[in-house]
């Protein structure tokens, strides 16, 4: 046999033994892991070129605040649905510079594994009073769909800075009181660069992503409804995502002792609440201080109504 005629004789003898081993291994292996697969509508279960892959994707959809507003009792409540995968930590992608610089494969990798007909949506409140995340988001995707969730304006401050408060006091630092944050020098004037009450300042943020998002992309949740009546804010949310209605009433369950609805994913599975910072009793301000936030913060709610053309409670 001629030497070029068994060099390839050879070749060829080590690619079938390749495939064989190949063949062996689908074999022996069996179904794909139902996690990371999934086998369309009329396709042969068995058949390992018909299972869809699930990877790593963009969010199609962000939560962008307000802090203090809900959010990770939104997030939570949203999982909650077959459709929608969540990012479990908040990723700070777009308004902070040290991990935005990381980039858009390494924000993906923080993602968790979707099919592609799901929803990824991810969680950080910080993006909602960022100057510049409303531009990030807008050059990573345009079509990105924007979930926002408000409060009544000063029990968010009041909140807002309860938390603050309480983190001041782990790190043993000084605290803080509230009219003497919350005022200009004391005076009966906002302080409306404290930020805290600024988060509470919705219209301001609200118009710069308006700059590069319509309206119709942007879905803005009651809060105070959602914390007593969740369901149909939430039904109002899987329309705005083009989902089908899919997340139970028996899966809200309400806690009269934390004072707030927890989760179950289904029946017989255990319930879920939100941790012990969340719920917890507010620090005390006075009826006369809360009158003042209320009546300086009411242009504010104004405006935003205006740029909503809707109203709200406040």
């Amino acid at each position: 046999m001629p030497r070029c005629a068994l060099h390839l004789f050879i070749y060829l003898c080590a690619v079938l033994s390749i495939l064989a081993l190949v063949q062996i291994s689908l074999i022996s292996y069996g179904s794909p892991d139902p996690d990371r697969y999934e086998v369309h509508d009329g396709e042969k279960p068995n058949d390992n070129l018909h299972f869809e892959l699930k990877k790593h994707r963009l969010p199609k959809c962000l939560i962008i605040g307000a802090r203090k507003g809900g959010t990770r009792a939104l997030v939570d409540s949203l999982a909650l649905h077959p459709m929608i995968k969540a990012a479990r930590r908040e990723v700070h992608f777009f308004d902070r510079n040290d991990t935005f610089v990381r980039g858009i494969d390494w924000y993906k990798e923080q993602m968790p594994l979707s099919f592609a007909h799901e929803v990824t949506i991810e969680k950080t409140p910080a993006y909602f009073p960022s100057l510049v995340c409303p531009r990030r988001v807008y050059e990573m995707d345009p079509k990105m769909k924007i979930l926002l969730i408000l409060r009544e304006p000063v029990v968010r401050t009041i909140s807002d800075f309860t938390q603050v408060y309480y983190n001041r006091l782990e790190l043993g630092k000084s605290l803080p009181q509230f009219e003497d944050v919350i005022f200009q020098n004391g005076t009966n004037r906002l302080a409306t660069n404290y930020k805290p009450l600024r988060n509470s300042l919705y219209e301001i943020h609200l118009r710069n992503w308006l700059k590069y998002f319509p309206l119709s992309q942007i879905h803005v949740v009651d809060g105070d409804k959602f914390a007593m009546e969740p369901l149909p804010e939430l039904r109002a949310i899987e329309k705005f995502l083009g989902l089908p209605s899919q997340i139970e009433a028996a899966s809200l369950v309400w806690d009269p002792h934390k004072g707030f609805f927890c989760f179950r994913r289904s029946a017989g599975r255990a319930v879920h609440c939100l941790g012990d910072s969340k719920g917890r009793a507010h620090r005390p301000v006075s009826p006369a201080t809360r009158e003042k936030m209320r009546i300086q913060l009411l242009p504010y709610n104004s405006k935003l109504f205006e740029l909503l053309g809707r109203r709200f409670r406040w």
